[in-house]
């Protein structure tokens, strides 16, 4: 008996967001908009940025919240809720660090005079 060879399908299409021929795995219809990984990734990552999401973690048993700091970028996944200074969503790091950068604008505003006698 013979076997089946298996043919992979794959079409050349233009990234819709960037202009990149790329690959896909399937027959594209040509109805749609198609985007290349890194576009897909990229359009991912800004929706859900400025969102904070309430997920319950089976292996600890706890809420967690997920979010993406809107300082550094990076998805977070934390037991505390994040703070949000400004409209702006803050991990525990960037919160410190910022903090610390208004206390030193805070300490350049003060004037030190000395007492003159006369």
């Amino acid at each position: 008996m013979a076997e089946k060879q298996k043919v992979q399908t794959s079409t050349k299409v233009l990234c819709s967001k960037c202009g990149k021929d790329y690959y896909i795995s399937f027959v594209a219809d040509g109805h749609r908009d198609y985007f290349c990984d890194k576009c897909l990734k990229e359009m991912h990552h800004n929706r859900k940025k400025g969102n904070i999401k309430k997920v319950f973690d089976k292996r600890k048993k706890i809420n967690v919240y997920e979010f993406i700091c809107d300082l550094c970028d990076c998805f977070r996944r934390a037991v505390y809720s994040p703070e949000i200074i400004n409209g702006n969503i803050l991990c525990k790091e960037c919160e410190a660090k910022k903090k610390a950068q208004d206390r030193k604008k805070m300490r350049k505003n003060v004037i030190i005079v000395k007492n003159v006698k006369s």
